[in-house]
Protein backbone atom coordinates (compact mmCIF):
# COMPACT_ATOMS: atom_id res chain seq x y z
CA UNK A 1 0.00 0.00 0.00
CA UNK A 2 1.56 3.27 -1.11
CA UNK A 3 2.04 5.81 1.60
CA UNK A 4 0.37 9.13 1.13
CA UNK A 5 2.06 12.41 2.02
CA UNK A 6 -0.15 15.35 2.89
CA UNK A 7 1.36 18.69 1.87
CA UNK A 8 0.32 21.68 3.97
CA UNK A 9 1.31 25.19 3.09
CA UNK A 10 4.10 26.59 5.20
CA UNK A 11 2.85 29.24 7.52
CA UNK A 12 4.75 32.50 7.75
CA UNK A 13 5.91 33.76 11.09
CA UNK A 14 3.68 36.60 12.43
CA UNK A 15 4.92 40.01 11.28
CA UNK A 16 7.57 38.38 9.14
CA UNK A 17 9.55 40.12 6.41
CA UNK A 18 7.04 38.80 3.85
CA UNK A 19 4.12 40.49 5.59
CA UNK A 20 6.04 43.76 5.98
CA UNK A 21 7.05 43.68 2.31
CA UNK A 22 3.50 43.11 1.07
CA UNK A 23 2.10 45.75 3.41
CA UNK A 24 4.60 48.33 2.17
CA UNK A 25 3.92 47.53 -1.49
CA UNK A 26 0.17 47.81 -0.96
CA UNK A 27 0.62 51.44 0.08
CA UNK A 28 2.37 52.30 -3.20
CA UNK A 29 0.48 53.46 -6.26
CA UNK A 30 -0.52 50.82 -8.77
CA UNK A 31 -1.96 50.98 -12.23
CA UNK A 32 -5.44 50.21 -10.98
CA UNK A 33 -5.23 51.83 -7.58
CA UNK A 34 -3.77 55.29 -7.81
CA UNK A 35 -6.63 56.69 -5.77
CA UNK A 36 -5.76 54.44 -2.85
CA UNK A 37 -2.27 55.89 -2.68
CA UNK A 38 -3.71 59.42 -2.74
CA UNK A 39 -5.99 58.64 0.18
CA UNK A 40 -3.02 57.20 2.07
CA UNK A 41 -1.15 60.46 1.50
CA UNK A 42 -4.16 62.45 2.70
CA UNK A 43 -4.43 60.25 5.81
CA UNK A 44 -0.70 60.68 6.48
CA UNK A 45 -0.94 64.48 6.09
CA UNK A 46 -4.04 64.65 8.29
CA UNK A 47 -2.39 62.73 11.13
CA UNK A 48 0.82 64.74 10.80
CA UNK A 49 -0.98 68.09 10.94
CA UNK A 50 -3.29 66.99 13.77
CA UNK A 51 -0.40 65.76 15.93
CA UNK A 52 1.66 68.87 15.14
CA UNK A 53 -1.27 71.15 16.01
CA UNK A 54 -1.92 69.30 19.26
CA UNK A 55 1.73 69.48 20.33
CA UNK A 56 1.98 73.17 19.37
CA UNK A 57 -1.20 74.29 21.10
CA UNK A 58 -0.61 72.31 24.29
CA UNK A 59 3.01 73.50 24.47
CA UNK A 60 1.93 77.13 24.07
CA UNK A 61 -0.78 76.80 26.72
CA UNK A 62 1.67 75.15 29.11
CA UNK A 63 4.17 77.90 28.32
CA UNK A 64 1.54 80.51 29.13
CA UNK A 65 0.77 78.86 32.45
CA UNK A 66 4.39 78.43 33.53
CA UNK A 67 5.45 81.91 32.40
CA UNK A 68 2.52 83.63 34.10
CA UNK A 69 3.02 81.55 37.22
CA UNK A 70 6.72 82.34 37.25
CA UNK A 71 6.09 86.07 36.88
CA UNK A 72 3.21 86.16 39.36
CA UNK A 73 5.23 84.35 42.00
CA UNK A 74 8.40 86.23 41.15
CA UNK A 75 6.93 89.69 41.68
CA UNK A 76 4.32 88.71 44.29
CA UNK A 77 4.97 86.57 47.32
CA UNK A 78 3.73 83.01 47.60
CA UNK A 79 1.79 83.91 50.75
CA UNK A 80 0.92 87.04 52.73
CA UNK A 81 0.77 87.11 56.52
CA UNK A 82 -1.76 89.69 57.77
CA UNK A 83 -3.48 90.41 61.07
CA UNK A 84 -6.82 88.68 61.41
CA UNK A 85 -8.60 92.05 61.72
CA UNK A 86 -6.56 93.66 58.89
CA UNK A 87 -4.84 96.07 61.28
CA UNK A 88 -1.15 96.90 60.68
CA UNK A 89 1.37 94.21 61.61
CA UNK A 90 3.65 95.46 64.39
CA UNK A 91 7.03 94.09 65.46
CA UNK A 92 7.43 92.91 61.87
CA UNK A 93 11.19 92.30 62.06
CA UNK A 94 10.79 89.66 64.76
CA UNK A 95 7.86 88.04 62.93
CA UNK A 96 9.79 87.99 59.63
CA UNK A 97 12.78 86.32 61.33
CA UNK A 98 10.48 83.71 62.90
CA UNK A 99 8.84 83.00 59.53
CA UNK A 100 12.21 82.39 57.86
CA UNK A 101 12.92 79.69 60.46
CA UNK A 102 10.01 77.59 59.14
CA UNK A 103 11.28 74.70 57.05
CA UNK A 104 10.93 75.45 53.35
CA UNK A 105 10.53 79.22 53.74
CA UNK A 106 13.07 81.06 51.59
CA UNK A 107 12.36 84.65 52.54
CA UNK A 108 9.95 86.87 54.50
CA UNK A 109 9.59 90.49 53.41
CA UNK A 110 7.76 93.32 55.26
CA UNK A 111 5.51 95.05 52.74
CA UNK A 112 3.16 97.97 52.29
CA UNK A 113 1.09 97.80 49.08
CA UNK A 114 -1.49 100.51 48.38
CA UNK A 115 -2.93 102.34 45.34
CA UNK A 116 -1.90 105.93 44.52
CA UNK A 117 -2.42 108.48 41.78
CA UNK A 118 0.77 109.50 39.95
CA UNK A 119 1.24 112.79 38.14
CA UNK A 120 4.08 114.13 35.98
CA UNK A 121 3.88 114.96 32.27
CA UNK A 122 0.91 112.60 32.28
CA UNK A 123 -1.35 111.07 34.90
CA UNK A 124 -2.17 107.47 35.82
CA UNK A 125 -3.24 105.26 38.68
CA UNK A 126 -0.76 102.70 40.04
CA UNK A 127 0.07 100.51 43.02
CA UNK A 128 3.07 101.37 45.18
CA UNK A 129 4.92 98.60 46.99
CA UNK A 130 7.01 99.75 49.92
CA UNK A 131 9.92 97.33 50.51
CA UNK A 132 13.31 97.33 52.18
CA UNK A 133 16.40 97.92 50.06
CA UNK A 134 17.89 94.46 50.67
CA UNK A 135 14.60 92.75 49.84
CA UNK A 136 14.10 94.43 46.47
CA UNK A 137 17.71 93.82 45.46
CA UNK A 138 17.05 90.09 45.85
CA UNK A 139 14.10 90.25 43.44
CA UNK A 140 15.63 89.46 40.03
CA UNK A 141 12.35 90.22 38.21
CA UNK A 142 12.69 93.88 39.21
CA UNK A 143 16.38 94.57 39.84
CA UNK A 144 17.95 91.92 37.60
CA UNK A 145 20.35 93.20 34.94
CA UNK A 146 18.02 92.11 32.13
CA UNK A 147 14.99 93.77 33.77
CA UNK A 148 16.32 97.26 34.57
CA UNK A 149 15.58 99.41 31.51
CA UNK A 150 17.16 102.69 32.60
CA UNK A 151 18.67 104.02 35.82
CA UNK A 152 19.69 101.79 38.69
CA UNK A 153 18.77 100.76 42.22
CA UNK A 154 22.12 101.95 43.56
CA UNK A 155 20.57 104.75 45.63
CA UNK A 156 17.23 103.04 46.35
CA UNK A 157 16.56 103.10 50.10
CA UNK A 158 19.63 105.23 50.86
CA UNK A 159 19.25 108.53 52.69
CA UNK A 160 17.04 109.96 55.40
CA UNK A 161 13.92 107.83 55.78
CA UNK A 162 15.09 105.75 52.84
CA UNK A 163 15.67 108.68 50.51
CA UNK A 164 13.28 109.95 47.84
CA UNK A 165 14.09 107.72 44.86
CA UNK A 166 11.41 105.39 43.56
CA UNK A 167 11.23 102.82 40.73
CA UNK A 168 8.46 102.46 38.17
CA UNK A 169 7.35 99.83 35.69
CA UNK A 170 8.22 100.63 32.09
CA UNK A 171 4.61 101.21 31.01
CA UNK A 172 3.89 103.52 33.93
CA UNK A 173 6.97 105.58 33.06
CA UNK A 174 5.81 105.72 29.45
CA UNK A 175 2.29 106.85 30.45
CA UNK A 176 3.71 109.53 32.73
CA UNK A 177 6.24 110.62 30.11
CA UNK A 178 9.14 110.61 32.58
CA UNK A 179 12.78 109.58 32.48
CA UNK A 180 15.32 108.80 35.18
CA UNK A 181 15.88 111.89 37.34
CA UNK A 182 12.44 113.44 36.64
CA UNK A 183 10.12 114.38 39.54
CA UNK A 184 6.89 112.43 40.07
CA UNK A 185 4.09 113.50 42.39
CA UNK A 186 2.22 110.74 44.22
CA UNK A 187 -1.23 111.36 45.69
CA UNK A 188 -2.86 109.06 48.22
CA UNK A 189 -6.22 109.09 49.98
CA UNK A 190 -4.62 107.69 53.16
CA UNK A 191 -4.23 111.14 54.74
CA UNK A 192 -5.14 112.07 58.30
CA UNK A 193 -8.77 111.93 59.40
CA UNK A 194 -10.55 115.27 59.79
CA UNK A 195 -14.07 116.39 60.52
CA UNK A 196 -14.63 116.54 56.78
CA UNK A 197 -13.15 113.10 56.07
CA UNK A 198 -9.72 111.95 55.10
CA UNK A 199 -7.39 114.42 53.47
CA UNK A 200 -5.11 113.67 50.55
CA UNK A 201 -1.41 113.01 50.99
CA UNK A 202 0.81 114.47 48.30
CA UNK A 203 4.55 114.15 47.90
CA UNK A 204 7.05 114.48 45.06
CA UNK A 205 9.70 111.80 44.47
CA UNK A 206 12.53 111.32 42.00
CA UNK A 207 12.52 108.53 39.45
CA UNK A 208 15.64 106.45 40.08
CA UNK A 209 15.01 103.38 37.92
CA UNK A 210 12.64 101.96 35.32
CA UNK A 211 12.16 98.18 35.30
CA UNK A 212 10.52 95.77 32.88
CA UNK A 213 9.07 92.54 34.30
CA UNK A 214 7.85 91.27 30.92
CA UNK A 215 4.22 91.13 32.02
CA UNK A 216 2.31 94.08 30.57
CA UNK A 217 -0.10 94.20 33.51
CA UNK A 218 2.66 94.44 36.10
CA UNK A 219 4.73 96.90 34.07
CA UNK A 220 1.66 99.15 33.87
CA UNK A 221 0.68 98.91 37.54
CA UNK A 222 3.57 98.47 39.97
CA UNK A 223 6.06 100.91 41.35
CA UNK A 224 8.45 100.56 44.32
CA UNK A 225 9.49 102.93 47.08
CA UNK A 226 11.66 102.38 50.19
CA UNK A 227 9.74 100.91 53.11
CA UNK A 228 10.56 103.86 55.40
CA UNK A 229 9.10 106.28 52.85
CA UNK A 230 6.00 104.10 52.44
CA UNK A 231 5.47 104.13 56.21
CA UNK A 232 5.77 107.90 56.24
CA UNK A 233 3.66 108.50 53.13
CA UNK A 234 0.80 106.15 54.06
CA UNK A 235 0.77 107.00 57.78
CA UNK A 236 2.17 103.78 59.25
CA UNK A 237 4.19 103.80 62.45
CA UNK A 238 7.92 103.08 62.21
CA UNK A 239 7.46 99.54 63.62
CA UNK A 240 4.36 98.57 61.60
CA UNK A 241 3.69 97.37 58.05
CA UNK A 242 0.63 96.28 56.15
CA UNK A 243 1.67 92.63 55.72
CA UNK A 244 4.62 90.26 55.48
CA UNK A 245 5.25 88.63 52.12
CA UNK A 246 6.54 85.04 52.27
CA UNK A 247 8.49 83.15 49.60
CA UNK A 248 8.76 79.36 49.86
CA UNK A 249 10.82 76.68 48.14
CA UNK A 250 7.84 74.84 46.64
CA UNK A 251 5.03 77.26 45.71
CA UNK A 252 2.88 74.46 44.24
CA UNK A 253 2.56 72.99 47.77
CA UNK A 254 1.77 76.30 49.48
CA UNK A 255 -1.19 74.76 51.35
CA UNK A 256 1.20 72.59 53.38
CA UNK A 257 2.94 75.73 54.70
CA UNK A 258 -0.16 77.36 56.16
CA UNK A 259 -0.17 75.73 59.60
CA UNK A 260 3.61 76.06 60.23
CA UNK A 261 3.43 79.75 59.25
CA UNK A 262 0.46 80.45 61.51
CA UNK A 263 2.13 78.60 64.40
CA UNK A 264 5.03 81.10 64.49
CA UNK A 265 2.80 84.11 63.75
CA UNK A 266 -0.25 83.86 66.06
CA UNK A 267 -3.27 86.12 65.62
CA UNK A 268 -2.61 86.29 61.88
CA UNK A 269 -4.26 84.95 58.76
CA UNK A 270 -2.57 83.55 55.68
CA UNK A 271 -3.57 84.54 52.15
CA UNK A 272 -1.68 82.35 49.69
CA UNK A 273 -1.22 82.81 45.95
CA UNK A 274 -3.64 80.02 45.10
CA UNK A 275 -6.42 81.89 46.90
CA UNK A 276 -5.41 85.18 45.31
CA UNK A 277 -5.23 83.88 41.73
CA UNK A 278 -7.50 80.83 42.04
CA UNK A 279 -10.15 81.89 39.52
CA UNK A 280 -7.48 82.91 37.01
CA UNK A 281 -5.61 79.62 37.05
CA UNK A 282 -8.81 77.57 37.23
CA UNK A 283 -9.91 79.25 34.00
CA UNK A 284 -6.56 78.41 32.40
CA UNK A 285 -6.84 74.79 33.53
CA UNK A 286 -10.37 74.41 32.17
CA UNK A 287 -9.39 76.06 28.89
CA UNK A 288 -6.38 73.74 28.57
CA UNK A 289 -8.53 70.65 29.20
CA UNK A 290 -11.16 71.77 26.68
CA UNK A 291 -8.52 72.54 24.06
CA UNK A 292 -6.88 69.14 24.55
CA UNK A 293 -10.26 67.42 24.14
CA UNK A 294 -11.05 69.31 20.93
CA UNK A 295 -7.63 68.59 19.43
CA UNK A 296 -7.84 64.92 20.37
CA UNK A 297 -11.09 64.80 18.39
CA UNK A 298 -9.19 66.26 15.42
CA UNK A 299 -6.65 63.44 15.75
CA UNK A 300 -9.52 60.93 15.78
CA UNK A 301 -10.98 62.45 12.62
CA UNK A 302 -7.57 62.34 10.94
CA UNK A 303 -7.03 58.68 11.80
CA UNK A 304 -10.47 57.78 10.42
CA UNK A 305 -9.03 58.50 6.98
CA UNK A 306 -7.05 55.28 7.45
CA UNK A 307 -10.31 53.30 7.43
CA UNK A 308 -11.34 54.85 4.13
CA UNK A 309 -7.98 54.13 2.55
CA UNK A 310 -7.83 50.53 3.76
CA UNK A 311 -11.37 49.71 2.69
CA UNK A 312 -10.59 50.95 -0.81
CA UNK A 313 -7.31 49.06 -0.69
CA UNK A 314 -9.12 45.83 0.19
CA UNK A 315 -11.51 46.31 -2.72
CA UNK A 316 -8.61 47.05 -5.07
CA UNK A 317 -6.57 44.07 -3.90
CA UNK A 318 -9.39 41.49 -3.83
CA UNK A 319 -7.69 39.35 -6.50
CA UNK A 320 -4.31 39.62 -4.80
CA UNK A 321 -5.82 38.56 -1.47
CA UNK A 322 -7.42 35.53 -3.12
CA UNK A 323 -4.11 34.52 -4.70
CA UNK A 324 -2.31 34.88 -1.38
CA UNK A 325 -4.91 32.69 0.30
CA UNK A 326 -4.68 29.97 -2.35
CA UNK A 327 -0.86 30.06 -2.02
CA UNK A 328 -1.15 29.29 1.69
CA UNK A 329 -1.46 32.62 3.42
CA UNK A 330 -3.63 32.30 6.51
CA UNK A 331 -6.44 34.62 7.55
CA UNK A 332 -4.19 35.90 10.34
CA UNK A 333 -1.42 36.67 7.86
CA UNK A 334 -3.76 38.61 5.57
CA UNK A 335 -5.17 40.52 8.53
CA UNK A 336 -1.69 41.42 9.76
CA UNK A 337 -0.70 42.66 6.27
CA UNK A 338 -3.53 45.21 6.24
CA UNK A 339 -3.01 46.14 9.89
CA UNK A 340 0.61 46.90 9.03
CA UNK A 341 -0.46 48.92 5.99
CA UNK A 342 -2.66 51.18 8.10
CA UNK A 343 -0.25 51.26 11.04
CA UNK A 344 2.56 52.44 8.75
CA UNK A 345 0.47 55.49 7.84
CA UNK A 346 -0.22 56.19 11.52
CA UNK A 347 3.35 55.68 12.69
CA UNK A 348 4.91 57.75 9.90
CA UNK A 349 2.27 60.48 10.28
CA UNK A 350 2.79 60.60 14.05
CA UNK A 351 6.58 60.81 13.75
CA UNK A 352 6.31 63.55 11.13
CA UNK A 353 3.77 65.40 13.30
CA UNK A 354 6.06 65.24 16.34
CA UNK A 355 8.96 66.60 14.31
CA UNK A 356 6.85 69.36 12.74
CA UNK A 357 5.21 70.35 16.04
CA UNK A 358 8.52 70.35 17.92
CA UNK A 359 10.21 72.49 15.28
CA UNK A 360 7.31 74.94 15.41
CA UNK A 361 7.45 75.20 19.21
CA UNK A 362 11.23 75.58 19.35
CA UNK A 363 11.19 78.35 16.72
CA UNK A 364 7.91 80.01 17.65
CA UNK A 365 9.44 83.42 18.42
CA UNK A 366 11.16 83.60 15.04
CA UNK A 367 7.94 82.48 13.30
CA UNK A 368 5.88 85.09 15.16
CA UNK A 369 8.36 87.84 14.35
CA UNK A 370 8.47 86.81 10.69
CA UNK A 371 4.69 86.72 10.32
CA UNK A 372 4.37 90.07 12.11
CA UNK A 373 6.87 91.57 9.65
CA UNK A 374 5.08 90.07 6.64
CA UNK A 375 1.61 91.27 7.69
CA UNK A 376 3.01 94.50 9.18
CA UNK A 377 1.09 94.10 12.41
CA UNK A 378 1.80 92.82 15.90
CA UNK A 379 0.26 89.33 15.99
CA UNK A 380 0.95 89.01 19.71
CA UNK A 381 0.27 92.42 21.34
CA UNK A 382 1.52 92.58 24.93
CA UNK A 383 -1.49 94.72 25.93
CA UNK A 384 -3.80 91.81 25.13
CA UNK A 385 -1.75 88.80 26.23
CA UNK A 386 0.28 90.54 29.00
CA UNK A 387 3.51 88.92 27.76
CA UNK A 388 6.30 90.21 25.54
CA UNK A 389 6.57 87.06 23.43
CA UNK A 390 4.79 83.78 22.71
CA UNK A 391 5.71 81.41 25.56
CA UNK A 392 5.97 77.71 24.72
CA UNK A 393 7.14 74.78 26.81
CA UNK A 394 7.76 71.46 25.04
CA UNK A 395 7.21 68.70 27.59
CA UNK A 396 8.20 65.07 27.00
CA UNK A 397 5.21 63.83 29.01
CA UNK A 398 2.75 65.75 26.83
CA UNK A 399 4.44 64.66 23.59
CA UNK A 400 4.42 61.03 24.74
CA UNK A 401 0.71 61.23 25.59
CA UNK A 402 -0.13 62.72 22.19
CA UNK A 403 2.03 60.22 20.30
CA UNK A 404 0.57 57.29 22.24
CA UNK A 405 -2.99 58.41 21.55
CA UNK A 406 -2.30 58.91 17.84
CA UNK A 407 -0.66 55.48 17.49
CA UNK A 408 -3.48 53.82 19.45
CA UNK A 409 -6.14 55.37 17.22
CA UNK A 410 -4.13 54.46 14.10
CA UNK A 411 -4.07 50.84 15.22
CA UNK A 412 -7.75 50.72 16.18
CA UNK A 413 -8.90 52.13 12.84
CA UNK A 414 -7.06 49.39 10.90
CA UNK A 415 -8.81 46.48 12.60
CA UNK A 416 -12.15 46.50 10.77
CA UNK A 417 -10.77 46.77 7.17
CA UNK A 418 -8.11 44.15 8.01
CA UNK A 419 -10.78 41.83 9.43
CA UNK A 420 -12.84 42.19 6.25
CA UNK A 421 -9.78 41.35 4.12
CA UNK A 422 -9.05 38.27 6.23
CA UNK A 423 -12.63 36.96 5.87
CA UNK A 424 -12.59 37.29 2.07
CA UNK A 425 -13.48 33.97 0.36
CA UNK A 426 -10.75 33.29 -2.26
CA UNK A 427 -13.08 31.17 -4.41
CA UNK A 428 -15.70 33.92 -4.66
CA UNK A 429 -13.00 36.51 -5.26
CA UNK A 430 -11.34 34.57 -8.11
CA UNK A 431 -14.62 33.70 -9.76
CA UNK A 432 -15.01 37.24 -11.11
CA UNK A 433 -11.33 37.89 -11.92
Amino acid sequence: MASETTLTPARTRPFSFFEWMVARRYLAATKSGKGVSLISIIAFAGIMLAVAALISVMSIMQGFRLTLLDQLLGVNGHAHVLHADDTPVDNYDAIARALTQVEGVRDATPLIELPVFASANGETGMVVRGVRRDDILRNRYVTGADHVVTGSFENFGIGEKGGTEIALGSRIASQLGVRVGDPITLISGQGPETAFGRTLRRKTYTLGAVFHVGNAEYDAIYGYMPLEQAQLFFGFDDDTVQMIEVFVENPEQIKSYREPLMSVAPDTRIRDWQQRFQSYFNALQIERFAMRLVLFLIVIVATLNIITGLIMLVKDKTGDIAVLRTMGATQGSVMRIFVLSGALIGVLGTIAGIMLGSLFVLNIDAIENGLSAIFRTDLFPAEVYFLDGVPAKLELKEVTLIAGFSLFMSLITTLYPAWRAARLDPVEALRYE
